[in-house]
C-alpha cells in the first residue's frame, strides 16, 4: 500500500525547485468580495519550510514502524490527501475513523504522524539527491537521526513502499 503522505512528501521535494519563484511576489489582483483563497504557491512554500524544520522525534523509528506496519495489516486505506495543504492533510488524516485509533495506540496524533512521514520523506529524498536551488535547510537533527539509523530509514521506506535511491 502507498501512503498518501508519503506521495506528499515526495510532491514537496520534486516541488522545491519552484521555490525561488514562489518566493516572487503575486501580481496585484483586483478587489474581490469575497474573501480571497490562500495563495497555493505561498502555502506550498510555508508546508515545504514547515517539513524542512520539524524536528523528529529520536524515537520516531520506534513509533513509526510499527505504526505503518499495524496500519498496513489493518488495510486501513490512506485518506485522500492529494491537492491538500499540509494542515488540510492533518485535518483530513484526523478524520480518517479507521486509522485514528491506531495513531492514538501508538502515541501519534494525527499533525505527528503526517508531519513525522512528510519530513522523513523530504529529508530522506533530499539526502540522496542534489537539492535544488532554493531548497530550505534540513533541520540538522533529522539528518543526524537519519543518518544513524540507516538500517531502520530502509525498513521504513520500505514499509512504506518505496526505495532509497543512492547519491
Amino acid at each position: 500500500m502507498t501512503f498518501r503522505t508519503y506521495i506528499l512528501a515526495a510532491a514537496l521535494a520534486v516541488a522545491l525547485p519552484a521555490l525561488p519563484a514562489m518566493a516572487a511576489p503575486a501580481p496585484a489582483a483586483a478587489p474581490a468580495q469575497a474573501q480571497p483563497a490562500p495563495d497555493p504557491k505561498a502555502t506550498m512554500a510555508h508546508d515545504i519550510n514547515a517539513a524542512a524544520q520539524y524536528r523528529l522525534p529520536d524515537n520516531f523509528f520506534a513509533i513509526m514502524i510499527p505504526t505503518i506496519k499495524e496500519i498496513k495489516a489493518r488495510n486501513v486505506p490512506p485518506p485522500d490527501t492529494s491537492n491538500l495543504s499540509l494542515s488540510q492533510t492533518i485535518e483530513r488524516t484526523a478524520q480518517t475513523e479507521r486509522l485514528m485509533p491506531i495513531l492514538r495506540d501508538h502515541g501519534l496524533s494525527a499533525s505527528d504522524f503526517v508531519m513525522g512521514i512528510t519530513t522523513f520523506g523530504m529529508t530522506t529524498a533530499l539526502m540522496h539527491q542534489q537539492a535544488p536551488k532554493g531548497a530550505p535547510a534540513l533541520n540538522p537533527a533529522n539528518v543526524k537521526l537519519i543518518n544513524t539509523h540507516p538500517q531502520e530509514t530502509q525498513a521504513l521506506i520500505q514499509e512504506m513502499g518505496g526505495e532509497l535511491s543512492q547519491p
